[in-house]
């Protein structure tokens, strides 16, 4: 990291830019919808398949409030800095990851699946998961297109995402209950999360900056 890009990352965060401009009213309401089904279901949890369900819900909430934090609504005030793509893009992702985490902390403490003999470790990678493939969507859909609220797209996606799962014949099951098929669902389930994070990585690759590397190389040469 050169000295330019830490002292711009530095005054945008001691100017609380990024989280003032971001859209967080679909993450709010995400969480929102996420405590009011724990509150509703978590009681009624009795053994490993009951609480697998309601974790699952709980995270695809979590994931469709995230998405919009890739909206334009957040970039605009990014897009000046003398800031890669991928540190601009980057700062909301991280903002992303921490809005899943911490309320999806609290959720494995309210349900406490382990007792019930559902791995904890196993529901986190669903979660990271489901949300690296919305914000794999947002952030594609933003590299490549015009849209200003890739959000939009990303949401019903990731719900098109969750019913092609719930299709998918047993050998392929990914929204497999605890017991036999488990561990093979949660090796594909780590294949999806590593093709999303690989998909969000190259939505990264700042379109200007690949031209400037040849551009030096040619002046290298001569």
């Amino acid at each position: 990291m050169t000295v330019a890009i830490r002292q711009v990352l530095r005054e945008l965060v001691m100017a609380g830019a990024v989280p003032r401009v971001t859209r967080w009213g679909p993450v709010a309401l995400g969480w929102l919808l996420a405590g009011l089904v724990l509150a509703w279901r978590a009681d009624d949890v009795s053994d490993a398949g009951s609480a697998v369900l309601l974790l699952r819900v709980v995270a695809l909430l979590l994931a469709l409030g995230v998405v919009s934090l890739l909206d334009d609504a957040a970039a605009d005030v990014l897009a000046p800095a003398p800031l890669p793509l991928a540190w601009r893009r980057g700062a909301r992702l991280v903002l992303a990851a921490i809005a899943v985490a911490v309320p999806w902390i609290v959720a494995l403490l309210w349900v406490r699946p382990g007792q019930y003999g559902a791995s904890v470790a196993a529901l986190t990678l669903e979660c990271a998961a489901v949300t690296a493939v919305g914000l794999a969507v947002a952030s594609g859909v933003a590299r490549w297109s015009d849209a200003v609220d890739p959000g939009l797209a990303a949401g019903p996606a990731l719900i098109g995402a969750v019913l092609l799962a719930l299709a998918l014949p047993e050998r392929w099951a990914l929204l497999a209950s605890p017991g036999a098929g488990w561990r093979d669902a949660h090796l594909r389930w780590a294949v999806l999360l590593g093709t999303a994070l690989a998909a969000v990585a190259w939505s990264l690759r700042d379109p200007a900056g690949r031209p400037l590397a040849w551009l030096r190389l040619a002046r290298g040469r001569r």
